[in-house]
């Protein structure tokens, strides 16, 4: 059975304190106290806020334009994340938790290759489908480099390479399968604008059997 290395994927770096920054005297006296319930509450509120617009816009999306979306004020913002970035990692990190996550169940609670292949694919079209623009710069590797610490694109290849190779020693798959084209059409079959197109009609879910049923059949020369 394949081992998956919790060390394949890095955590992001320490810079991103989630502590809040330092206000003004003018929006610490104009910020109305708020109890713990409360502010966890507006807490959610930002992040959520943060998460749609990231999914919609990507890394690059305005701060202003997050505030304006959660209905808050930007001390309101900054007495809960640091600043822009540990707001928007935060949201990243969530994704890429899940994702390792998953990828550590699906490794250590199925031997079968092709189960295994089903159930990342199904990740990768959800992530897409929860994340959008988000899930392709950080997994695409096109995104800010300062979020370059979160999350390694060749650990992701490595692991869907090693499900692929399972496979093969499980007679499930050719021993010729170009393993590099492989691993490069996982990745092109969960692309964003096929998805967007798809999910008009379909579930993320149903996508993924479709797709995982197309993927395989290539790798078996069914």
């Amino acid at each position: 059975m394949m081992r998956a290395s919790r060390g394949s994927f890095r955590h992001p770096g320490a810079g991103a304190s989630r502590e809040g920054r330092h206000l003004s005297d003018e929006n610490r006296a104009a910020a109305p106290p708020a109890n713990n319930g409360g502010a966890a509450t507006t807490r959610s509120r930002v992040f959520d806020a943060a998460k749609r617009a990231l999914c919609e816009k990507g890394l690059e999306v305005d701060i202003h334009e997050v505030i304006g979306r959660a209905g808050v004020g930007a001390g309101t913002v900054y007495r809960h994340f640091a600043n822009k970035e540990a707001l928007y990692r935060s949201v990243a990190q969530e994704m890429v938790d899940r994702t390792r996550n998953e990828f550590f169940e699906i490794a250590s609670k199925y031997t079968d290759a092709r189960d295994c292949i089903a159930r990342t694919m199904e990740l990768g079209f959800r992530n897409l489908r929860d994340y959008g623009q988000l899930a392709i710069e950080l997994f695409g590797g096109v995104h800010p480099p300062e979020y370059g610490d979160m999350f390694e694109r060749p650990a992701l290849e490595a692991f869907f390479r090693a499900l692929i190779q399972r496979g093969i020693q499980q007679g499930h798959f050719r021993e010729d399968v170009d393993l590099e084209h492989a691993v490069g059409v996982w990745f092109a079959l969960t692309a964003p604008g096929v998805l967007g197109r798809l999910l008009e009609t379909r579930t993320a879910e149903a996508i993924a059997a479709d797709t995982t049923r197309f993927f395989l059949a290539g790798l078996s020369g069914d």
